[in-house]
């Protein structure tokens, strides 16, 4: 064991909290290891988006502290429902830099992950219970089964063909063989203590069966391979063979799950969003019980604590028709149960609960203070097991900054009813249930849908030997009211044909956003121009969709992502006739090539190197406060002419060699200047990155081949030229230098953006660590690669082909960014990622590599290709045929993963998550709620639609607290506008202007508020909201819904914790008007913040 190894600093990383998270956790802290009457398991229920995960963070800091002088080693388990949260949130948990998680996404693959787990004094460890705990699949994955192949090879001297087909179950033979033969390549290796303790629990089992007079595992394991020890073909094998295999293979898998869990030996146990395998705290099955046995570990010295994390830990609330599905009070009583772990405690609860129901029942004979006590003996017990903060206290009418969107947009027309006739006849002949909601949701149905009962049945009725006819009469006559792919392969327009997403399209879409290739910055640095300067586009969000039924995020995306791309390339120019074409038409223009020996390309990197000169000595934010006045932003035409004379200062001095006056104009000088300039003024520091012997940090590493024009890319022999000439200038005989030099410089200077980035990267630094240039340097030229991959789209390039039409199109680009104010853009981004990626301790080296990373991955993100059924209808056979055809979809995307444009790549959920986290596109992003519990969607987005209304309320909260959250976009809005410019002192010891904003939004607030605000809220006048969209339509039944969910949602906090809410809900409203219930809500609700 490593005794060397120093304790965390608990109070650093308690510093970083804020106020009330800090309280929160010294409450869990005291309760879990202090108080006389603690207990081992604790609840952390804060509402949804105020870092729970944190607070978790800051009691594992505390605990470790606590523990490290009592126990020899400590092990934090993380357990969360997806990767999705735990790629999230273990970079957050991790309280030191010189360790990560280990991430085992089985319990079962924990040897390959974890190493030397005894010697370690701290470890931290990930996993996720649904193929951690779930073994009913027997054969688990391939890799599973090669492990366990190693894990037995040596100790039962396993030879032969015969153990190796006993494992490959339903696995191709050559992928199976060459894993098992290759297993050790790519420094995978297996824990020698975990291999040690599993072989332990197999001798153990071996002797228990031996002792009951069973075969045991390992003779039954032989047997098998004798059967298996000449290759069959998996449909040849005889179903015996194939389940006695399969059993044993689980049986395996069972005894490597408990023995990694008996070498675990934890001390913290975090459950991530545990209601999503809540069926594992009680659960008598062979799965609960692996769980339990991890969350009843005792240790001698310090019992196991268990932190749960949830905002919705029980169903927070029941309507009568979910009654049978899942009940609040049984739910509830469960969790207080399970927290407890005293069913005398749970009973006497109870009891308190049953008073508590019977005097709100009684609140019409006026017994308001028989009521408080009875709240604040509920509040006093379960404060002892579980805390929860709210935010919604901190606005001024309570409404959490949310503002309701008019709903009269949402209009039908004569053609969607048209087309809802049509549905309903098809819908009638195949016999299915009434198809309202769906045609209320999503456009073109027949096309779309997919695992429907209703395209299901249309399937069967339109299969060539039996074609319904008055189907086949009915589509023949009405083909223009389906998604035909001539419309779409000819770029013509396509209707919407539904209500909401005509709705949608008119917020977005119809305003301009397509024209936009980020979000503009909440704090601009001067006023923007050309596309940014349209007011509806300047104040532009992006829009996260919920809905119900899975057709409509596919929808969405892909007549939304058409629709943006046709008006992208029709908008300034006629179409090529065929969409396919079109996109082949338009090769990427920033490309490194080669022609007769001459490399062609050079100014190209004017985006990719990252000129410190000119990111050092020239900073656009510290001009824009010297000539501000009254917080605005200078105009463009301000800034530009300070910039250009700054540059023709530092080239003057820079070049110290004769220059040719007459010749042709050398266009070398563009991109030669950035040599010069730094060489002159910070050689030595370009020189270190140049001569690095990392491979992470070789300037010629950072494109990778991705696509048409990058395979026989020659950007490796482009970044020697430059070397050699930033060496060796003087053999390279520069000629007359162009006109509008220090005009392009000057445009470089402000919207490069490698030059951008790397401005944006210094402002992280509290030193001049010399060190740690190489790899900014590297970070702002890998972040440049990926702008290079987005001006490289088709659309893209239409757009500022457009634009700036008569310039090379790397000048078109700079002038896009400088349009866009990409440099307040980017040090918006690169703040918000330093917090959310979780790198407040890391070394600064890795912060840079990491949010380059991050920034590179976002601004990158592939094209998808999202599939629908073109309906074919041939009148001479009478036969209907559905074919297959694919939309570009970026604009839009749905939360899931999907196939890369031109290959089979996948695009992973978490990838575009990432992505619409971003100031890039996506710019609608379109999921059902399911699943989307702990996810963050606030980073630029403060818009939500409801498309389909949630029966519950908490439901509701649940979704807008995806994007009410942390420092979210409306958060940093309002700050920007509230303060400006103006409150940017030039002595301003932050390098970070975000960072300084925020101090100053604190120093405003009120002396009574905590930190949610600002950090949570942030409110000021004609100020932004998170806004709420519910495109309802005239005279649906959603009017009166919304109507009852918004004065549920007032009341339902006041019947925590009761049975048959719904009931007690409408007696209070019946009894009391809404102001009423307003006012004496704090005499009803159950306040659960930490005291």
């Amino acid at each position: 064991m490593n005794t060397k190894e120093k304790c965390p600093d608990q109070n650093k990383i308690m510093d970083q909290l804020k106020d009330f998270q800090r309280k929160s956790v010294k409450k869990v802290f005291r309760r879990l290891y202090i108080d006389s009457d603690r207990t081992n398991r604790f609840l952390i229920a804060d509402e949804v988006g105020l870092g729970k995960t944190l607070v978790a963070r800051g009691v594992i800091a505390k605990g470790v502290e606590y523990l490290w002088e009592k126990v020899k080693r400590i092990d934090v388990i993380y357990i969360c429902s997806n990767r999705e949260i735990a790629s999230q949130n273990i970079s957050r948990l991790n309280i030191t830099s010189e360790k990560q998680f280990s991430l085992a996404s089985r319990l079962t693959l924990l040897p390959l992950k974890v190493e030397g787990l005894k010697k370690n004094r701290l470890n931290f460890i990930s996993f996720t219970p649904g193929t951690s705990f779930d073994l009913h699949s027997r054969a688990g994955l391939m890799l599973e089964r090669a492990l366990i192949y190693h894990l037995l090879k040596k100790e039962w001297k396993l030879k032969g063909t015969g153990p190796i087909n006993v494992f490959q179950d339903y696995a191709s033979k050559e992928h199976w063989r060459y894993l098992v033969k290759n297993f050790f390549k790519n420094e995978r290796k297996i824990d020698d203590d975990l291999n040690q303790s599993f072989l332990n629990a197999l001798y153990k089992k071996i002797t228990e069966e031996k002792s009951e007079g069973k075969a045991d595992i390992q003779a039954r394991f032989f047997e098998l391979c004798k059967r298996f020890r000449i290759y069959r073909k998996h449909k040849y094998i005889p179903s015996r063979d194939r389940s006695d295999v399969r059993n044993l293979i689980g049986e395996l898998r069972m005894i490597l799950a408990q023995s990694c869990l008996d070498a675990l030996e934890p001390d913290i146990v975090i459950l991530d969003e545990f209601q999503r395998f809540k069926y594992l705290l009680d659960g008598q099955d062979e799965m609960s019980q692996l769980a339990q046995h991890l969350f009843n570990y005792k240790n001698e010295e310090v019992p196991t604590k268990i932190i749960l994390i949830s905002a919705t830990p029980y169903k927070m609330y029941t309507l009568h028709h979910e009654e049978n599905v899942e009940n609040h009070y049984d739910d509830f009583i469960r969790t207080v149960r399970f927290l407890f772990e005293s069913e005398e405690k749970t009973k006497e609860f109870e009891e308190k609960l049953k008073i508590f129901r019977n005097e709100l029942f009684s609140i019409k004979k006026n017994k308001i203070e028989g009521l408080k006590n009875i709240k604040k003996g509920i509040e006093n017990d379960l404060r002892k097991i579980m805390i929860r903060t709210e935010r919604l206290a901190h606005t001024w009418d309570r409404n959490g900054m949310i503002r309701e969107i008019s709903r009269s947009y949402c209009n039908v027309d004569s053609g969607d009813l048209e087309n809802f006739l049509i549905l309903d006849k098809v819908s009638q002949e195949v016999d299915t249930r009434d198809i309202v909601e769906y045609w209320k949701s999503a456009p073109y149905l027949l096309n779309f849908m997919e695992n429907y009962e209703f395209k299901i049945k249309f399937k069967k009725e339109t299969q060539e030997d039996q074609v319904n006819l008055n189907i086949f009469k009915l589509l023949k006559g009405n083909l223009d009211k389906t998604l035909r792919w001539e419309t779409i392969s000819s770029f013509q327009e396509v209707i919407p044909a539904n209500a909401k997403l005509r709705a949608l399209i008119k917020n977005g879409l119809d305003k301009g956003s397509w024209k936009l290739l980020w979000v503009p910055p909440s704090l601009p640095y001067y006023k923007p121009l050309d596309v940014y300067q349209d007011k509806d586009l300047n104040e532009y969000t992006k829009s996260l969709i919920f809905s119900s039924w899975q057709i409509v995020p596919k929808a969405i995306s892909m007549i939304c992502s058409y629709e943006a791309e046709r008006r992208m390339v029709t908008a300034y120019r006629e179409a090529k006739s065929d969409y396919r074409e079109e996109r082949k038409g338009r090769k990427p223009l920033l490309l490194f090539t080669e022609q007769d020996g001459r490399l062609r390309g050079m100014a190209n990197l004017s985006l990719l190197y990252p000129c410190l000169s000119l990111a050092a000595k020239i900073d656009p934010l510290e001009i824009s406060l010297k000539i501000a006045s009254k917080g605005d932003p200078p105009s463009y035409r301000r800034i530009k002419p300070i910039v250009r004379d700054r540059i023709k200062e530092l080239l003057d001095e820079a070049v110290d060699f004769p220059q040719k006056r007459g010749g042709r104009t050398d266009e070398r000088w563009y991109w030669a200047s950035l040599a010069l300039l730094d060489r002159h003024f910070y050689k030595d520091s370009i020189e270190n990155w140049f001569n690095s012997k990392e491979e992470e940090l070789k300037w010629e590493g950072i494109i990778i081949p991705r696509g048409e024009g990058d395979k026989d890319t020659y950007f490796k022999q482009h970044v020697k030229r430059f070397k050699d000439f930033f060496m060796h200038p003087e053999e390279f005989q520069l000629g007359r230098r162009p006109r509008d030099l220090i005009e392009v410089l000057t445009k470089q200077a402000l919207a490069s953006p490698a030059i951008v980035a790397l401005r944006s990267l210094s402002r992280l630094r509290e030193s001049s660590d010399l060190k740690a240039m190489p790899h900014m340097l590297q970070s702002a030229a890998s972040i440049s690669a990926g702008f290079r991959i987005l001006f490289n789209l088709p659309e893209s390039i239409t757009l500022i082909r457009s634009l700036y039409e008569e310039k090379p199109y790397w000048e078109g680009a700079l002038d896009y960014g400088i349009s866009g104010n990409l440099q307040s853009v980017m040090d918006e981004y690169i703040h918000i990622l330093k917090e959310s990626l979780g790198l407040i301790d890391n070394p600064f080296e890795e912060v840079v590599m990491l949010i380059a990373k991050a920034i590179y991955s976002a601004v990158s993100i592939r094209t998808i290709r999202s599939d629908f059924d073109d309906i074919e209808v041939k009148p001479r056979s009478h036969k209907i045929k559905l074919n297959r055809s694919s939309i570009r979809c970026r604009y839009a995307l749905r939360l899931s993963e999907g196939k890369n444009e031109g290959d089979e790549e996948i695009t992973r959920t978490d990838q575009v998550r990432a992505a619409f986290n971003s100031p890039f596109r996506p710019f609608l992003l379109a999921s059902t709620s399911i699943g989307q519990e702990g996810l963050d969607f606030h980073q630029y987005c403060h818009s939500i639609y409801h498309w389909n209304l949630p029966a519950n309320p908490v439901d509701l909260e649940q979704r807008e607290g995806r994007i009410h959250r942390y420092k979210g976009h409306v958060i940093r809005k309002n700050v920007a506008k509230h303060f400006g410019l103006s409150k940017l002192k030039k002595n301003r010891s932050e390098l970070d202007p975000w960072d300084f904003l925020f101090k100053q939004a604190v120093a405003s607030r009120k002396k009574d508020k905590d930190d949610i605000v600002p950090f949570w809220i942030f409110e000021t006048e004609n100020g932004f909201k998170i806004d709420r969209h519910i495109p309802c339509m005239p005279l649906s039944r959603d009017i009166q819904r919304l109507k009852d969910l918004k004065s549920t949602l007032v009341t339902y906090r006041m019947v925590f914790g009761q049975p048959r809410q719904e009931d007690l809900v409408e007696f209070l409203k019946k009894y009391m008007d809404s102001e009423e219930i307003k006012r004496e809500m704090e005499n009803f609700r159950i306040d659960l913040s930490p005291r």
